[in-house]
């Protein structure tokens, strides 16, 4: 179990009111047995896990979702289904891509990259969020790259959604060009100590 997992097993026992069913590295199936005001109890099941939000990794309350007691009972039954459901509503597995052009970053320096609507990506967050992705992969890899796409891009795992940058220019000879800027942005990126997974 991961440790931002174990600390939501930690929260949500402390409530005095759940069970766990299942624990797994990233989420957990938690029996909740909740009080009612005429005296008797409502039972729910939930799927929990860490929280991630716009702003970055949310820690004041667990991700939940609902679901029945005969989801509940199938999932116990069959956890590849379970992997599979959590997956599909937990954000951080289903994250949205946001396509930027090359030519709307602002700045590449050693703390990440500044676009020039406002937009700052962190190598920090970025590394985390990769590592999280791929644990068996690089320590400082800060997402992917894709030479051989038409147009190459490099994907930044940003904790919101992944920014993956088009090297997008248009015109004669622009495809050897916006190789050129690939390579020349990711050397960029590797003076800072990090790098990219090359998927070409």
């Amino acid at each position: 179990m991961r440790d931002e997992t174990e600390l939501v097993k930690l929260q949500i026992l402390s409530t005095g009111r759940a069970e766990m069913l299942l624990e797994q590295e990233d989420y957990l199936i938690v029996k909740w047995t909740l009080p009612k005001e005429d005296g008797s109890v409502e039972i729910k099941y939930s799927f929990n896990a860490y929280a991630y939000s716009k702003t970055g990794m949310g820690n004041n309350y667990p991700w939940q979702h609902n679901i029945t007691a005969e989801q509940a009972e199938h999932f116990l039954e069959n956890i590849d289904e379970a992997e599979k459901f959590f997956k599909s509503k937990h954000h951080f597995f289903h994250t949205e891509i946001k396509e930027i052009s090359c030519e709307e970053i602002e700045s590449v320096d050693e703390d990440g990259v500044k676009f020039k609507d406002e937009l700052f990506v962190t190598y920090n967050e970025c590394v985390f969020n990769f590592a999280r992705k791929h644990p068996s992969g690089a320590y400082q890899c800060i997402g992917d790259r894709d030479m051989s796409s038409d147009p190459p891009y490099i994907e930044l795992y940003s904790t919101y959604c992944h920014v993956r940058i088009m090297f997008d220019r248009k015109g004669e000879g622009a495809r050897k060009d916006n190789i050129s800027d690939c390579q020349k942005m990711t050397k960029q990126i590797q003076k800072y100590g990090y790098d990219t997974f090359d998927l070409s």
